[in-house]
């Protein structure tokens, strides 16, 4: 967003809470994911539009590649010197003038035309209530860093995303033992089909003219193939069809299940002690419990409600814009099911300096997008119904969502930047970033 406005030449500031960029990938924040994290996403679909990851990196980056390529990325398009570190936003509201923002430490609220919110959601954790207390540790997922925690302990892992199966491997391989609780069985995929990433595959196959639901039908006959069913691994069939919930990419999960090394278990019931009982009536003495049970979306500093519904689904026009008010949008609040989030959220950036420069210079343009934010409910999701859980409310289908977004920038013309050249990050791991918290643009 930054790096979108700067092009455009929209005057703006930048606060960020942490030193560096990265977010979750910014291995110094209290928020950064698990050490030994991979992207669960290809290369080619995650990579933003104009810069490519080094040619000697892996398909599937580290998490310690990813924050060198985001800080790559901010050197090389000159990006450090737009952004406030250390600098955390208190709070903000909406008034009949605009936007008041308190910074941190400081009194009065500074004024503003408007607010692009791109704070993630994967950093507040959910962590669920059971009967019982449990005597021995118990972490979230979120305050997992490293597999040393892990080293020589009994350990269980609640959930089935990304995360869960990340841990459970280590575990199974430092730990003294490996147990999984699941309330329901997800789809686990293979992260490469045919040697090639999954995601690329599924969206080459997206591509196809085939009606949606022979489509599903290939995607169920191509699981059943590759993996069979769920029962030859000790797990229950999946309450769910294909893609109403999302799937969990991973190589060694199941691997795991069939070499004894993770053993699978029905949700959790109760605690008790260093004793944890499960919904099947069989039981595990463990020393540590980790709930991998996702996160949840919360705005600390604002009203949920500005883009909350009263059920928890977003209210904002392709997760990016508000309804009625035209200044006030999201960047990266969404999950796709396969493929990247940084790809799709550069687009969302591209959008929103689209429609704030036509807002100046192509006033009927503005005003026809307007009428489309205020009703428009295209298809971006997988056309099937989700479960109604936190986890899925913002779930898209990666190419429908690309390629929506692209057809509204052509529309605005001469007013949408376009994605620029790409260029490709160096083999070296970028220096460290500059410090000055007084850095910062003058709005």
């Amino acid at each position: 967003m930054v790096k979108r406005f700067a092009e455009s030449g929209i005057d703006f500031d930048c606060f960020e809470a942490e030193s560096d960029v990265g977010g979750i990938w910014n291995l110094d924040s209290p928020h950064a994911v698990y050490g030994s994290t991979h992207l669960n996403s290809s290369a080619k679909l995650t990579r933003y539009l104009d810069f490519d990851f080094a040619e000697d990196w892996p398909v599937y980056a580290s998490a310690a590649q990813a924050q060198a390529y985001f800080r790559a990325y901010a050197e090389e398009f000159g990006l450090y010197d737009h952004i406030t570190f250390n600098t955390r936003v208190g709070h903000i509201e909406r008034d009949d003038d605009g936007w008041l923002v308190t910074l941190e430490g400081e009194t009065e609220p500074r004024r503003y035309d408007g607010v692009v919110m791109a704070t993630g959601h994967h950093w507040h954790p959910f962590v669920p209530e059971y009967p019982g207390t449990f005597e021995g540790e118990v972490l979230h997922s979120h305050d997992v860093k490293s597999k040393a925690q892990l080293k020589d302990k009994r350990v269980l892992v609640v959930g089935a995303g990304n995360s869960a199966v990340d841990i459970l491997d280590d575990a199974a391989h430092d730990g003294k033992a490996a147990i999984h609780s699941m309330r329901r069985t997800y789809y686990f995929f293979p992260k490469l089909l045919f040697g090639k990433p999954t995601d690329t595959v599924i969206d080459r196959i997206s591509r196809a003219p085939i009606p949606r639901k022979v489509m599903y039908k290939l995607y169920k006959l191509g699981m059943r193939i590759l993996i069979g069913p769920h029962d030859r691994y000790g797990l229950p069939k999946p309450d769910h069809d294909l893609f109403e919930a999302h799937p969990t990419a991973s190589n060694t999960y199941l691997d795991h299940l069939v070499h004894g090394r993770v053993v699978a278990k029905p949700g959790v019931e109760r605690l008790e002690g260093r004793r944890v009982y499960f919904t099947d009536e069989t039981s595990a003495e463990v020393d540590m419990v980790i709930w991998a049970t996702g996160f949840q979306v919360h705005f600390p500093f604002m009203e949920d409600s500005y883009v909350l519904d009263e059920r928890g689904w977003s209210k904002l026009f392709i997760h990016t814009f508000h309804r009625d008010w035209d200044d006030f949008f999201a960047v990266g609040l969404f999950d796709p099911a396969e493929g990247g989030v940084w790809q799709v959220a550069d687009q969302q950036a591209r959008l929103i300096a689209a429609f704030i420069t036509a807002e100046e210079k192509d006033p009927e343009r503005a005003e026809w997008f307007r009428e489309l934010k205020r009703q428009g409910a295209p298809d971006i999701g997988h056309g099937i119904k989700r479960q109604d859980t936190p986890w899925h409310r913002f779930e898209i289908h990666h190419l429908r969502f690309r390629r929506y977004m692209k057809r509204l920038l052509k529309k605005f013309g001469a007013c949408a930047l376009p994605a620029g050249e790409m260029r490709t990050m160096g083999e070296s791991t970028p220096s460290s970033p500059p410090k000055d918290e007084s850095l910062k643009l003058a709005s």
